[in-house]
């Protein structure tokens, strides 16, 4: 196959090999870039730029030094957070393709995110003044890192005692983990760390995509589900979505926050809860790839699509192949599920033997912690435990909520409060 060009990858793990195995397939050398000698994608890489994927100057001056037979097409990262910088950084300097700085700084921040939409008349839940009481009627409301990810430091207060508990026994509002003095890239300026915001009751979603040339193009949209327990850990993705009705205005919503965040030529995952009324709240928009194995697993399982190649080809320049079948509902399930631990500090005492039933096909079953392990859930997602992704049986045999209890009955596994 005749090369076609560069593709810088920012980062190398484990996740990032879809991508960069994408590119590959594609025709595309890979320069791939990790601090870790050891991370997978280093070696399916040409060349290798050892060094952090938030030393985005660094990365620029390396990657315009290299002795190249051609020129770099294209960048992307399948991480989150100050990866995104640094490849809308790299992006804009070496006159590539990817979100503009101000798109992912706006959808970095919960705050400036959430004005956007409103602007564009999209729902989102009702902010609270942090710095005023907060009245009765206002219970229950969620307060959350105005730059948090990955579920980290998200706390539920149903009644006024529970806050004002709270307020006693942290003085002031804690500081994120996420949260740093120092800028993260150019332009970038610290806010208010917390937000309050009231709690919309309903069922979550999650839609995936990509934008090309201004344009949305959907991957899927899946049902997510949590822990009941703040900060409502990840605990499965699964196909069909089962409410077309709602796709339209879903997709209206999604081309809106677009053109409002100015995103273009880059992946695209959205958050929504759809409360018992219907109506559609977005709750987090970012230009990412985004986790939980949608994009590697779920979406080219069920639809037979292949996301990361359209990935490339659209931050490369060449034209995507529209997902044609992610509104069509097979007569059949699937999901990720995820093993979380109980609320609180406990240790993993150890995995099920977790097993398929009848017509199930194991996609994949990965443990990512050991016996013996504490867990806090207060961490997020990170404490999760374990991962299993499913096609599941047909539609006819059971319920998609039977079926999902039965999988979270067989992957649970056994914990020892501390």
């Amino acid at each position: 196959m005749k090369q076609k060009g560069y593709f810088l990858s920012i980062g190398a793990g484990i996740n990032q090999v879809p991508l960069i195995s994408a590119a590959i397939n594609l025709g595309y050398t890979v320069i791939a870039v990790d601090q870790n000698d050891r991370a997978p994608g280093l070696g399916l890489a040409s060349l290798r730029i050892l060094e952090s994927v938030t030393e985005y100057r660094k990365i620029l001056k390396t990657a315009s030094e290299l002795p190249l037979q051609g020129r770099i097409v294209g960048v992307g990262t399948r991480s989150y957070g100050k990866a995104t910088y640094t490849t809308s950084y790299i992006a804009d300097k070496m006159k590539l393709r990817y979100a503009p700085l101000s798109s992912v700084e706006i959808c970095s921040d919960k705050n400036l995110l959430k004005a956007t939409a409103e602007k564009v008349g999209i729902l989102v839940p009702e902010s609270l003044d942090l710095h005023s009481a907060i009245s009765k009627t206002q219970f229950p409301f969620v307060l959350k890192p105005a730059r948090g990810n990955s579920k980290e430091g998200i706390h539920t207060f149903y009644h006024p005692e529970e806050w004002e508990h709270h307020l006693k026994s942290k003085k002031k509002l804690p500081r994120p983990k996420t949260s740093s003095k120092k800028k993260t890239s150019p332009n970038i300026t610290e806010k208010e760390d917390w937000i309050a915001e009231e709690y919309v009751p309903g069922f979550e979603i999650t839609v995936c995509g990509l934008v090309q040339n201004k344009e949305f193009f959907t991957a899927s949209i899946s049902h997510k589900d949590v822990t009941s327990y703040a900060p409502y850990l990840e605990i499965a993705h699964t196909l069909p979505f089962l409410h077309p009705e709602l796709v339209g205005e879903i997709l209206l919503n999604c081309r809106a926050l677009v053109a409002a965040t100015k995103m273009n030529n880059c992946p695209f995952v959205a958050e929504f809860r759809i409360n018992p009324l219907g109506e559609i709240f977005l709750i987090e928009a970012v230009p990412e790839v985004g986790g939980e194995f949608l994009a590697d697993y779920l979406i080219p399982n069920y639809f037979g699509t292949r996301y990361f190649e359209n990935l490339v080809r659209l931050l490369t320049g060449e034209t995507l192949k529209p997902f044609d079948l992610y509104s069509e509902v097979p007569k059949k399930y699937a999901g990720v599920f995820f093993s979380a631990p109980p609320e609180g500090k406990s240790k993993l005492v150890e995995h099920s033997s977790f097993q398929t039933l009848g017509k199930e096909k194991l996609i994949f079953d990965q443990k990512w912690k050991q016996p013996g392990e504490v867990l806090r859930t207060n961490d997020g997602n990170s404490v999760r435990t374990r991962g299993v992704a499913l096609l599941g049986p047909e539609q006819n045999n059971q319920s998609l909520e039977e079926w999902k209890t039965s999988v979270y009955k067989r992957l649970e596994g056994k914990f020892e409060s501390i």
